[in-house]
């Protein structure tokens, strides 16, 4: 389902924090001990796993690995449905959707076991003869039609209008409908799919007139520690396993090279039973290490400080750092918390369970601050790391600079950093990161800027000394840096911002780059995306051969050009596979029913049309002599609408230096009339008032607005002092 773009990461995930890898629920390899064993935890896509003694289970000796994979999530969820949910009895009537599906089938053998009669549905003529051979006791008038609702109407005619005590439904939309208008009076709906509830479909409630319950069965609740029923369920699966009841389902086994062919042929919707995508060698033994991609994961006993952690970059890095374990953040800025944007923050990580320590007015470039923001953060919690972020911005040709502006842009870089090494030595000998922020800028110059780069020169060679010495250190040359901070703060609206010949990279990008060069461990790196030119002939051959290939055609050529892709076998997964990659490398983006009237042809015109907009679009200016900011002239389809977008921008819009006004109620010079209207403005979360400063020229009405993000003062005063700032417009109304 997420392969296939039906379902978001959210609709998986439980709460924001495990967000990040959603997929993975099951497990088979060796414990500490060297036994063979099976189980479900999160994040189960990697090679070491902590297991949760309640969800871990034996694999019986005759069984392989790949038979074993087969079994955790499926049986856990008939468990905890059937019986836990479900209350299964003997004599009840069960219809169980998808039946040659593995929870299907494992739905289909524990129902048949405990003496119930069975109705279930299947897709194709195929599915539907393998149920009557491997599950002969089922009746072919027990077995209907997955792909509609035809299905109703078999479990009333074969029920006698009475319907079934328990639904088993994986079907979605109509079919969902459908199927609870098959359950008996005091009957149990267990819902084990996630589109429905994803996309918080209607439900028709008279329904429940018949005394029926609706039960959502997510396994994945399964994983809390203080879960009621996970006892009974570790019970219920190693019983099950005792006495033979649980078995192996059918599986089709791909190698790890064929990991898109498996995933295609799931969306086929032909598998019968699992499909397992098998990691070992063949020929190796099992006990060989499988190699994986490295992660970077914090300790939860130790403490990271975050220098500037309250600036766009360092609020992003700092929510990084509590997805990937930290519980133990101190945060340096020279202001504090100046906005609501921040305070929200770090209300919700606090919310967490994470300490949150926010020291302000400490000069760490001072060597007696330094040395208490380190003992402070010791006393916490052992350091695990420091990340210095801060920037102090003196601009000017050399000419014009002055020791006390390249004093002042050293402070928070080349200082800070120089002492923080020194302490760090004494303070935190435990230390595994220390991690500066540089640029680019530091190597190839940027005009106005002989300060700033020299300064982060200076950082970068303090981290080379300390990885010379076996010290952890590690300079990063970021490039323009996009969504926040101090270049996302240039951006005009609905403007590409080029400098230096490099395209402003996307923050989840930085992180992502991130996460590799904290692992890799060498003392100088740099991350940037260089502008490229997609117009050209290339772009023609790419964007036709790239759908061909997505379509598994060999020769685009020798098609038809006015064959629309939807007759040319196009499916579901392979709709969104395109729609992503249209929007990923080309910037067109289309809906799923305009990509299946496509035709190579109508492809053809559309790159065409995208190749001349590109080449019109040459409206560039100058900035720091570096930067070509240029209008997005684009086809309609491939943008959204610019006037959502300004909206959008408008309201989560970054609160800049502008933006910091002490007063939190202000009258707008508005084009006022002779009226008695007043209008007020409240801004949004982020607490600034000054975006609507657009509104501005066209109101027309005495205006006021209410402004809280600079002033650090409770709630109950901004009310009041915004209740006695209308009661004197009132009276002079």
């Amino acid at each position: 389902m997420l392969a296939t773009g039906k379902l978001f990461n959210q609709a998986l995930a439980q709460g924001r924090l495990f967000q990040y890898i959603p997929l993975g629920l099951e497990y088979v390899g060796f414990d500490a001990n060297g036994q063979r064993v099976m189980g479900l935890n999160t994040n189960c896509i990697t090679n070491v796993v902590v297991k949760d003694k309640n969800l871990s289970w034996k694999i019986p000796d005759t069984w392989t690995f790949e038979a074993a994979a087969t079994v955790p999530c499926v049986y856990s969820t008939v468990y905890l449905a059937l019986y836990i949910y479900g209350k299964m009895k003997k004599g009840d009537k069960v219809l169980i959707h998808s039946g040659t599906g593995g929870i299907g089938q494992a739905a289909i053998h524990l129902a048949l076991k405990e003496g119930c009669e069975v109705f279930t549905t299947v897709g194709t003529s195929d599915k539907r003869k393998f149920i009557k051979k491997n599950f002969p006791t089922i009746s072919d008038k027990h077995i209907g039609n997955s792909r509609d609702t035809s299905f109703e109407q078999m479990i009333m005619q074969e029920t006698n209008g009475r319907g079934v005590n328990i639904v088993l439904n994986s079907l979605a939309e109509e079919k969902l409908i459908a199927s609870i208008h098959c359950l008996a009076q005091n009957g149990r709906f267990l819902e084990i799919g996630k589109f429905d509830l994803n996309s918080n479909n209607p439900l028709d409630v008279s329904i429940f007139r018949k005394g029926i319950s609706f039960y959502g069965v997510l396994l994945d609740n399964m994983f809390t520690s203080d879960h009621k029923y996970k006892s009974q369920l570790c019970e219920m699966m190693t019983n099950g396993l005792k006495n033979g009841t649980i078995k192996p389902l059918n599986a089709k086994i791909f190698a790890k090279t064929e990991i898109e062919e498996a995933f295609r042929y799931m969306a086929s919707g032909r598998h019968i039973g699992k499909i397992i995508i098998s990691i070992p060698e063949v020929d190796k033994p099992l006990d060989n290490p499988v190699l994986a991609y490295r992660r970077y994961y914090c300790l939860k006993n130790k403490s990271y400080i975050i220098l500037g952690g309250l600036g766009g970059f360092g609020l992003e890095l700092t929510d990084w750092l509590i997805f990937r374990g930290a519980r133990n953040i101190v945060l340096i800025s020279r202001t504090g918390i100046k906005n609501g944007y921040q305070r929200m923050k770090v209300r919700l990580w606090k919310s967490y369970g994470v300490n949150v320590l926010i020291m302000q007015n400490i000069n760490v470039a001072d060597y007696k601050d330094c040395e208490y923001l380190l003992r402070t953060a010791e006393r916490g919690a052992p350091v695990d790391a420091i990340f210095n972020l801060g920037v102090i911005l003196k601009d000017n040709i050399l000419e014009n600079q002055t020791a006390a502006t390249f004093a002042e842009t050293f402070q928070s870089k080349a200082r800070a950093t120089q002492t923080l090494d020194k302490l760090s030595r004494q303070i935190c000998p435990k230390l595994r990161h220390f991690v500066v922020f540089s640029s680019v800028s530091c190597g190839r110059g940027n005009a106005g800027q002989t300060n700033y780069g020299m300064a982060n020169s200076i950082m970068e060679r303090i981290c080379e000394k300390r990885v010379e010495e076996g010290l952890p250190g590690l300079a990063i040359q970021w490039g323009a840096v996009g969504d926040v901070g101090l270049v996302a703060d240039m951006q005009e609206e609905n403007k590409e911002l080029i400098i230096g010949g490099t395209l402003q990279q996307r923050i989840s990008s930085c992180l992502n780059e991130l996460d590799k060069f904290l692992i890799y461990g060498r003392p100088i790196v740099s991350s940037m995306v260089v502008a490229e030119k997609k117009a050209g002939s290339s772009g023609l051959s790419s964007l036709v051969e790239t759908v061909a290939n997505i379509l598994d055609i060999k020769d685009w050529k020798v098609i038809s050009q006015n064959t629309y892709l939807a007759e040319l076998g196009v499916d579901s997964m392979m709709t969104v596979e395109i729609k992503q990659t249209l929007e990923r490398d080309f910037d067109i983006f289309l809906t799923t029913q305009e990509i299946r009237n496509l035709t190579f042809a109508k492809l053809n015109k559309l790159t065409n049309d995208n190749v001349s907009s590109n080449a019109n679009a040459n409206g560039n200016a100058n900035v720091n002599g570096n930067a070509n900011v240029s209008d997005d002239n684009t086809l309609n389809n491939k943008k959204p609408n610019v006037v959502e977008t300004n909206a959008i921008n408008l309201l989560i819009g970054i609160v800049k230096d502008k933006d910091f006004i002490l007063e939190s109620c202000l009258n707008l010079s508005t084009k006022k009339q002779e009226s008695t209207t007043e209008v007020f403005l409240i801004p949004g979360i982020d607490g600034s008032a000054t975006i609507f400063n657009y509104l501005i020229p066209n109101i027309k009405f005495s205006t006021t607005f209410l402004h809280y993000t600079t002033i650090d003062i409770d709630a109950v005063d901004i009310i009041s002092e915004a209740t006695d700032h209308l009661i004197n417009v009132s009276q002079s109304l």
